[in-house]
């Protein structure tokens, strides 16, 4: 038997189809947090089971993705603190096969950098730089995102940038 629930507007079918729309989305972000593939997958799954099961809550359907997203990072988070380990990955290098060797090289000791960069922040830290730059979330969207206040999105994204570029002016060393 087929019940039709509404949350905002949506139908049952709505809500699956806006899920399954988001389903790459929610494989991305996973995947930013998570940096494997079956983690990635695993919380995918989970994050379709939470908002189906929480669907009713959603009571903005204009809010649906960053209701989704602030889902998907908080069922990452919980998986890991399950597996105790803080990783995070960097954007794939796209079509190989049409980049020369060299730019190659460049580009996969440029991810490395960055990757190594990265993973010597806090969790709280990479997330609010990954949601900025290459989610590409307004201050105001992070901020609703985490539920923190808006200065605390600033100041943590300025002292954050602020540590890195110190790393960077002593040559990338360890410490």
């Amino acid at each position: 038997m087929l019940r039709k629930k509404i949350a905002g507007t949506w139908t049952d079918e709505m809500f699956l189809t806006a899920l399954y729309a988001e389903e790459q989305y929610i494989y991305r972000i996973s995947y930013v947090y998570l940096k494997q593939e079956q983690e990635a997958l695993e919380n995918v799954q989970e994050v379709a089971f939470r908002a189906w099961k929480y669907r009713t809550s959603l009571k903005e359907v204009s809010y649906f993705k960053t209701w989704l997203t602030r889902i998907t990072i908080n069922s990452a988070l919980r998986l890991l603190k399950k597996h105790q380990q803080l990783t995070l990955t960097y954007e794939d290098t796209g079509a190989v096969d049409d980049i020369e060797s060299s730019s190659f090289e460049n580009l996969v000791v440029d991810q490395l950098y960055l990757a190594d960069l990265l993973e010597r922040l806090e969790v709280n830290e990479r997330s609010l730089l990954l949601l900025r730059y290459q989610a590409d979330y307004s201050f105001q969207e992070i901020a609703d995102l985490l539920d923190i206040p808006i200065s605390t999105v600033k100041s943590t994204l300025y002292r954050t940038i602020q540590k890195l570029q110190r790393h960077q002016m002593k040559g990338g060393e360890s410490g």
